[in-house]
């Protein structure tokens, strides 16, 4: 099980490699909610999400023989990204399987990095069964980044920073997929206060853990076409059961309404926001996330990797012009 000692070796691994992402007092989502919102930047951080963080810790515990094979891995994006740049900056070769959905905006930068893509099937899961098919045929050393504890203390070093800054904090939203990034939090803020509420976000298309954890086993859940495609799928007994043992309650964030939140977010906050990280704004504008006045609240943003012409911006920076 992960540990606050893991993380702590994670964060020292991490240095020089992810940066330190501002926490920053939201005016719009503190009027809007009577709370006290914060929102950690993870948008900010090398590639343009959290995923560097736990990518380039466990990418570093490699043997050579490891190495010398070459990584796979599978990724509904953010994860592919840092584990492209993780690869380029050890010298080795990887390939990452995403599913035809994702985002060119996130295939273009792991090409660019050096790795190889493969577009394979229409949300996570099945990317994910295809990448375990090559990584056997291969031989190439498989990196999860959705059954690991190694990864998961990588990416609780969101939570350390956010316990730094913000000591008095009363909960915590984090969106939510797999679960690497809000049981990694977890664990570390339980560990420090275990009286700060952990609160999950997913949307009404991707809900997959939301469903899981209400139902306290492993579902099935359909998953159709959503713009938080980062949240879609990726759930292992092991996240399920972190979730389940660390998390106070899960919220939904209307799946409609996530572009208006990203254009929100623009608008108000000055900040490219992909629609996996745009669930928490959401469910505080939309009321489903609720607050005692003044209530001091973190809202991880994740990551900012969108493509513009989803939310119709760049469509009408053409027409402009």
């Amino acid at each position: 099980m992960i540990t606050a000692t893991d993380i702590l070796k994670a964060r020292k691994a991490q240095q020089g490699i992810a940066v330190r992402t501002p926490l920053t007092r939201s005016a719009g989502l503190s009027e809007a909610s009577g709370a006290e919102i914060y929102l950690k930047w993870e948008n900010l951080q090398t590639t343009g999400a959290y995923k560097i963080r736990g990518a380039s810790y466990r990418m570093g515990l490699l043997t050579q023989e490891e190495r010398t094979r070459g990584v796979i891995t599978a990724s509904a994006g953010n994860w592919a990204l840092g584990v492209a740049l993780s690869a380029r900056m050890m010298g080795v070769k990887a390939t990452i399987c995403v599913p035809e959905n994702t985002p060119d905006v996130k295939v273009e930068r792991c090409k660019s990095l050096g790795a190889d893509v493969v577009l394979h099937g229409s949300y996570f899961d099945e990317a994910f069964a295809y990448c375990q098919e090559l990584a056997k045929e291969s031989g190439m050393t498989y990196v999860s980044g959705t059954d690991d504890h190694d990864v998961f203390a990588g990416h609780g070093t969101v939570g350390y920073e956010i316990m730094e800054d913000l000591p008095d904090v009363e909960t915590l939203l984090i969106p939510i997929g797999g679960g690497g990034l809000a049981t990694g939090i977890a664990v570390w803020v339980k560990t420090v206060n275990p009286d700060v509420k952990v609160i999950g976000v997913q949307s009404t298309a991707a809900r997959t853990m939301y469903e899981c954890f209400r139902a306290g086993k492993l579902v099935d859940v359909p998953v159709p076409p959503t713009i938080a495609e980062g949240l879609s799928g990726g759930i292992t007994q092991l996240n399920l059961d972190l979730a389940l043992r660390y998390f106070d309650d899960m919220v939904l964030a209307d799946e409609e309404g996530l572009k208006n939140a990203i254009l929100w977010m623009l608008t108000n906050e000055r900040q490219v926001v992909e629609g996996s990280a745009a669930v928490g704004p959401a469910a505080i504008l939309q009321g489903h996330a609720r607050f005692k006045e003044r209530e001091k609240v973190a809202v991880v943003i994740s990551g900012g990797n969108i493509d513009l012409h989803k939310i119709g911006i760049s469509d009408q920076m053409d027409s402009e012009s």
